[in-house]
C-alpha cells in the first residue's frame, strides 16, 4: 500500500518494468535508465526517515532475487542503471545484483546511498560498473551531520566518499532544507564544489508520520531569502524559490539534466505535491514540480 504522504505515480514508476521507466525518464529529459529499488533495513536513524518501514524490514518484504532478476533487463540501447532503496548496499544480494547488471550490459550504475559502506565496497563496486553515487550530507562536521543522521556516521561517510573518488566514481551530494541545515547551506555548497566538483542538491523537507514536520521545516519565504546568496541545485522544488528579488522571472540555480543526478531528482519527487493559487498563470508552471502538501498551508 502506498503511504498517504507519497505520490502513487512515482510508486508505480518504481514498480514498473524497464520499458515504462525508460519512457518516463525520457519524457522528462532525464537520462534513459532502468530503476532498481532495493528494500531492506537501513542502519542509520535519520529523524525524518527512521520508522518501521526503514529500520526493521521483515525478511518476506526484502526485495527478492526473482524481482532483481526480472528488473535487470535493459531495453535496446539502454546501459544505465539507477539503484536506490532504504540503504541498498546492505541488501544481501547487492553485489550479486551489480554482477548480473554488468553481465546483462549495464555499463553505468548510479547508486543512492548514505555513503557509510563505500569505504569497503567502492573499489569492487566500481569494477562492476558503479560510476556515480548520490549521498546526503547535513553538515561539514560530525557535530552537524550526525545528529540529523541519528548515528555517529560522518567520519565513515567521508572516508567512503574519498574511497569513491579514488575509484573514479563521481560523487553527488544533496541535503534537506531544515532549521538545522539552513544556516550552513552556503558552507555545504562550497564544500560540495571544492571537494567533489559538483553542485549541492537541495530538496525540501518532506513530511512523514515519523517526525514533527513543523518543528524542523523552514518556510518557503525563509528558504527563498537564503537562496538569493547560494549556488545550489534545487531538486523537485518550486522554481519560484530560485527567482531573483523583484518582479522579473530570473532563471534560478537549477542544473541541466546532464549536470545533476537523475536519482536525486526522482527521490525528491516521491511525495504528493500540489500547485498553490499563486501558481495560476505562471509561465514556468509546466516545468515546475510544485510544492509538497505541507507547505501549502505553511506561512
Amino acid at each position: 500500500m502506498v503511504p498517504a504522504h507519497e505520490d502513487p505515480a512515482i510508486h508505480a514508476l518504481l514498480a514498473g518494468g524497464p520499458a515504462l521507466q525508460v519512457a518516463w525518464l525520457r519524457r522528462r529529459s532525464l537520462p534513459a535508465a532502468v530503476l532498481l529499488p532495493l528494500l531492506n533495513a537501513c542502519a542509520q536513524r535519520c529523524f525524518f526517515c527512521a520508522g518501521p518501514g526503514t529500520t526493521m524490514v521483515p525478511e518476506r518484504e526484502v526485495t527478492s532475487w526473482a524481482t532483481i532478476d526480472a528488473q535487470l533487463c535493459p531495453p535496446p540501447g539502454v546501459s544505465r542503471l539507477l539503484v536506490g532503496g532504504n540503504e541498498p548496499t546492505l541488501h544481501p544480494r547487492f553485489a550479486n545484483a551489480l554482477q548480473l547488471a554488468r553481465d546483462r550490459g549495464f555499463g553505468h550504475v548510479d547508486l543512492m546511498t548514505n555513503g557509510a559502506t563505500l569505504i569497503t565496497g567502492a573499489r569492487a563496486w566500481a569494477a562492476l560498473g558503479l560510476r556515480e553515487v548520490v549521498v546526503p550530507l547535513y553538515g561539514t562536521r560530525a557535530a552537524e551531520h550526525d545528529p540529523v543522521a541519528g548515528s555517529p556516521c560522518f567520519d565513515a561517510v567521508m572516508s567512503g566518499l574519498r574511497a569513491a573518488q579514488a575509484a573514479d566514481i563521481r560523487v553527488w551530494v544533496h541535503t534537506l532544507a531544515t532549521r538545522e541545515t539552513l544556516p550552513r547551506l552556503g558552507e555545504l555548497a562550497a564544500f560540495a564544489r571544492a571537494e567533489f566538483g559538483t553542485r549541492l542538491g537541495l530538496g525540501l523537507l518532506r513530511p512523514k508520520p515519523v517526525f514533527d514536520w513543523s518543528r524542523h521545516a523552514v518556510s518557503l519565504g525563509q528558504l527563498r531569502r537564503a537562496l538569493v546568496h547560494l549556488d545550489v541545485d534545487l531538486l523537485a522544488a518550486p522554481l519560484c524559490l530560485a527567482w531573483g528579488q523583484g518582479d522579473d522571472l530570473v532563471p534560478g540555480p537549477s542544473s541541466p539534466a546532464s549536470e545533476r543526478s537523475p536519482l536525486a531528482t526522482i527521490y525528491f519527487l516521491t511525495q504528493r505535491r500540489r500547485y498553490l493559487p499563486a501558481c495560476d498563470g505562471c509561465p514556468s508552471r509546466a516545468n515546475c514540480a510544485g510544492v509538497v502538501d505541507a507547505y501549502a498551508t505553511s506561512p
